[in-house]
């Protein structure tokens, strides 16, 4: 029986692509079945500019409708091509700039070492505390105010969690998201039937008078998740952060220098993005017939991006597998060899226009937590479960 990548995928985590890949020849494109129909596994620099070529690959209709509808919601930002997609994208662009990631690093940096204070001498889940800290920052950002910031927090971190479709997280995630697209549809006609305030608008009210091409503006429900698609990854942030700090619990040795220079903890950062295992894989369709590394890929055949492969890829950094924060110090990252959030121009592409605030978020994790006093109480991970989290508890 021919195996397929979606079944694996389910059933082994992120041993699934590698796994494919080895039966390959560790070849760095493998064609393997995808919900039946045949497919290219991609992976390194050079494939990750073709994958952002958008005259060779659409996203739309790439993502498996189900899991598009949990993690993005229909009609958002990330099945979208062309005039359209850069049209919406300018929305993310606008909102998501260095003075929003200041921003965010600022409100992480506050609201961390207030709730570690408050936590002191109790044990704590290190990625339960970082989904209400990060959910309180973003919220604070984009000028949301609930009772409940952390609450929220802990609701966005259970869409994310259900990324991997299988088990009971996959049930919590669809009641969270049906709780978050009612949510935020409120906060949409809230802020559209509100009279304008004086000053710059807050996210919300950006999303909120966001018009289409056509001038139009986008329908509530539609406005919703695209405020979700700013929320919800920040709060997902909580995966990479706890990465971060476990990371730091192995290389104590380095807590002075980060807790003192913004350059090696922008390098941390940079290490955690690149080893930590969060997203598997990137998908995409074939517009037209291309050559790809001596395969022919037909019109409409899915191309998968392997994320981690290329993230680990030896052409790109030596010892791969070695965390080693010192590789980014001073260096030039090409578009196409880091890709933990997408590859190519943010501007151009469907790259995250989040990744400067997501580096910014995990430097002020680490910035308090090497500057602070804490121990291990547990830890241990749901690796290969996609998506990866870690059991790491503290006091």
């Amino acid at each position: 029986m021919t195996r397929d990548l979606a079944t694996d995928l389910f059933r082994h985590g992120y041993h699934a692509i590698p796994d494919a890949r080895r039966e390959a020849g560790d070849a760095p494109v493998c064609p393997v079945k995808l919900l039946g129909d045949d497919a290219l596994v991609v992976s390194g620099p050079g494939s990750v500019r073709l994958f952002y070529d958008s005259s060779l690959i659409q996203r739309s209709g790439a993502v498996p409708a189900p899991l598009a509808a949990l993690l993005f919601g229909r009609g958002a930002i990330h099945g979208l091509d062309g005039a359209e997609h850069l049209h919406r994208k300018a929305l993310f662009l606008e909102l998501l700039d260095d003075a929003a990631a200041a921003d965010l690093q600022d409100n992480v940096r506050c609201h961390l070492l207030s709730s570690l204070h408050e936590n002191h001498g109790e044990a704590v889940s290190v990625f339960t505390l970082l989904s209400e800290v990060y959910g309180r920052s973003v919220l604070d950002w984009a000028g949301i105010s609930v009772r409940d910031p952390g609450r929220v927090g802990r609701r966005l971190a259970a869409i994310v969690d259900g990324f991997g479709m299988s088990g009971p997280s996959a049930g919590t995630a669809w009641a969270a998201r049906l709780w978050a697209n009612h949510w935020a549809r409120g906060l949409i006609r809230e802020a559209r039937s509100a009279t304008p305030a004086s000053g710059a608008p807050t996210p919300v009210e950006t999303v909120a008078g966001w018009r289409d091409r056509h001038g139009v503006l986008l329908p509530v429900p539609v406005a919703a998740l695209e405020l979700l698609n700013v929320l919800r990854p920040a709060v997902a942030v909580a995966y990479l952060g706890a990465f971060a700090v476990q990371a730091l619990d192995d290389h104590r040795q380095l807590w002075p220098t980060l807790a003192e220079h913004a350059s090696w903890r922008q390098a941390f950062s940079q290490e955690v993005r690149r080893t930590a295992p969060f997203v598997p894989a990137l998908a995409g369709i074939s517009r037209q017939q291309v050559d790809w590394d001596g395969h022919i890929v037909s019109p409409g055949q899915r191309i998968v991006l392997d994320v981690p492969g290329t993230d680990l890829d030896p052409s790109s950094w030596p010892a791969p597998n070695e965390f080693s924060p010192e590789r980014f110090l001073g260096r030039q990252v090409d578009p196409f060899e880091l890709v933990p959030q997408g590859g190519g121009d943010p501007a151009e592409g469907h790259r995250c226009p989040g990744e400067p605030a997501t580096i910014e978020m995990v430097s002020a994790t680490v910035e308090v937590f090497a500057a602070s006093s804490w121990s291990v109480l547990e830890r241990g991970s749901t690796y290969p479960r996609i998506p990866a989290r870690q059991r790491l508890r503290i006091g």
